[in-house]
């Protein structure tokens, strides 16, 4: 499901409690009358779960990046 273009970067950081409290609000109300933006929160949800359930970060997860 996709969600609002004016939505997207909000609701990414929204699942990962990044949202500022301003936009929050914002986003809450929007997210009580639009299903489609719900649906795509729900599926981010869903790929999370499953990321960090195959995902296990190490503390030589960055050290092969070539700052």
């Amino acid at each position: 499901m996709n969600p609002c273009r004016r939505y997207e970067e909000s609701l990414i950081l929204y699942s990962h409690q990044e949202l500022k409290r301003k936009k929050v609000v914002t986003l809450q109300k929007h997210l009580s009358q639009c299903e489609r933006c719900r649906g795509y929160l729900h599926e981010l949800g869903n790929v999370f779960k499953i990321v960090e359930k195959h995902f296990e970060p190490t503390s030589s997860l960055f050290l092969d990046i070539q700052w």
